[in-house]
């Protein structure tokens, strides 16, 4: 199925991102994304997020890993450029700085993401933390993980020291120094969990 612009249009509603997000990712890729909006819902349902900001942490969640379906380049920012292009800035900048992309790309020696895309403030810093802890509690199917079992399923596939193990523990040590956060991470990594 090709991308139509009305989809890259829409990438601001729900039903939107996600219809970009199955045009534009493979099988594995898209399971994954379903995880993370399905844990990106439930988080949003226990901080009681407001109803705008629960919209775009939604499309940020199903768009997160948009850009491998677009480029070979670094997917953060091809999925982030081509929501700027659509006239998505907020969305952009989320997707642009999840899972602390902004320090892998400087691991990996490429540009710096803050110069194009200025790190989420104010409300959307909020959700960017939502967004990592959903993608931080969501395996590589779409399956509900804890983040030692997602950090050793990363070091089987790219080897303990590769920019993306270092990324990822980067990622934990923010998001666990943070209460709120870590009881989320906590919550929703949880198979028994029924939020």
């Amino acid at each position: 199925m090709g991308v139509t612009p009305t989809q890259w249009r829409d990438a601001d509603d729900p039903k939107g991102a996600h219809a970009l997000c199955e045009a534009l990712c493979g099988d594995d890729r898209y399971e994954h994304s379903r995880g993370v909006a399905q844990q990106a819902t439930r988080a949003a349902g226990l901080v009681r997020l407001p109803a705008d900001e629960r919209r775009r942490l939604l499309c940020a969640a199903w768009l997160h890993d948009v850009g491998y379906g677009i480029s070979d380049g670094y997917h953060p920012i091809s999925g982030a450029r081509a929501l700027r292009m659509a006239g998505h800035k907020e969305l952009a900048r989320l997707v642009a700085h999840h899972s602390s992309a902004a320090l892998r790309a400087q691991m990996l020696g490429l540009p710096s993401v803050e110069d194009e895309f200025p790190f989420p403030v104010g409300p959307d810093r909020g959700l960017l933390d939502l967004l990592d802890v959903s993608d931080l509690t969501t395996g590589p199917r779409g399956a509900r993980i804890d983040p030692a079992t997602r950090l050793r399923g990363i070091a089987d596939r790219h080897g303990p020291g590769s920019p993306s193990v270092r990324m990822l523990v980067a990622n934990v040590n923010r998001l666990e120094a943070q209460p709120d956060t870590r009881s989320l991470v906590e919550i929703l990594s949880s198979t028994t969990s029924t939020a």
